[in-house]
């Protein structure tokens, strides 16, 4: 089962979960805070929004501090603002969704095998 760890206030807020996607174990974090102390492996997927609230650290920052800790996984940036997108991918991101609402598509996608 692959793990996709997804930082974002407003799906969290919303209670989005994705629980019916077979072969993905998704988590749903409303902020990055804590990324780094969450135990991610390589193998998994971070889906990673740039603002997550004024008092909490914004999507390039945790991207940062995820490589800096060492993640050398999968990340994938996923602001509905295409800037926000290329300066989390400057900070280290893989690679970044065009629209944020293609995230299930996304998901769907990797649980088949796909690249997403």
């Amino acid at each position: 089962m692959k793990r996709v760890v997804v930082f974002d206030d407003v799906l969290h807020a919303r209670g989005e979960r994705f629980p019916t996607i077979a072969g993905l174990a998704v988590e749903v974090h409303a902020h990055a805070d804590e990324a780094t102390e969450l135990g991610l492996v390589d193998g998994d997927v971070v889906c990673m929004d740039y603002e997550m609230g004024r008092e909490h650290r914004n999507g390039e920052e945790a991207v940062v501090a995820l490589r800096a800790a060492g993640f050398g996984g999968r990340i994938v940036a996923m602001s509905s603002d295409p800037g926000c997108n290329l300066r989390m991918v400057a900070a280290g991101a893989t690679e970044a969704l065009p629209r944020k609402a293609m995230l299930g598509a996304f998901l769907v996608t990797l649980a088949q095998g796909g690249d997403g």
